[in-house]
């Protein structure tokens, strides 16, 4: 993973992956959450990391990790979502209730600061029950320093709020 490094895109790869992480038992997935990125790895993301070509740096490790929290708890058979591709992580921030000062915090974070925060709202987002984020939207935060990734962040949380804003006004609206 990034996608030039990889025979196919990195959409297509972390679409995958989701798709094999929402399958795995309970036990797997908090080995998956309790693994120290600096660290050699734990089988299950060795297994995962060779079935999809995945980065085997510390930031790979990583990325595996926040998956792994983002990964609705439960039967490994029952219907869970991980990624959805039309949810934008900043959308999904916002409706969590993530705090703007925050936000703003990790925007202004150099690049190579960036996994302890991801780590964070990743852990924001699992308290909070989501139900699927843009994953590829993580990666490419951790992975690329870009300043177009952190941009669309910013922008997917601000029309997120400006929605949720313009709700409220015409509620307020109606009600008067």
């Amino acid at each position: 993973m990034p996608p030039e490094e990889n025979r196919q895109s990195l959409g297509e790869t972390v679409f995958q992956l989701a798709q094999n992480m929402v399958k795995l038992d309970p036990g797997q997935l908090a080995r998956l959450r309790r693994m120290d990125p600096e660290g050699p790895g734990e089988g299950d993301f060795w297994r995962l990391a060779v079935q999809h070509d995945l980065r085997t740096d510390s930031k790979g490790l990583l990325f595996v990790r926040l998956l792994a929290l983002l990964t609705p708890k439960g039967d490994p058979n029952g219907h869970k979502k991980l990624h959805d591709k039309n949810k934008p992580l900043g959308e999904a921030l916002c409706y969590a209730g993530y705090p703007e000062t925050r936000l703003l915090n990790f925007l202004a974070l150099p690049h190579s600061m960036r996994g302890e925060t991801l780590e964070r709202m990743a852990r924001w987002l699992a308290a909070k029950g989501h139900d699927g984020v843009n994953c590829t939207d993580i990666a490419r935060l951790l992975f690329s320093d870009d300043v177009s990734h952190s941009r669309r962040l910013a922008e997917t949380y601000y029309r997120a709020k400006d929605k949720a804003q313009s709700r409220t006004d015409s509620k307020e609206d109606e009600a008067a």
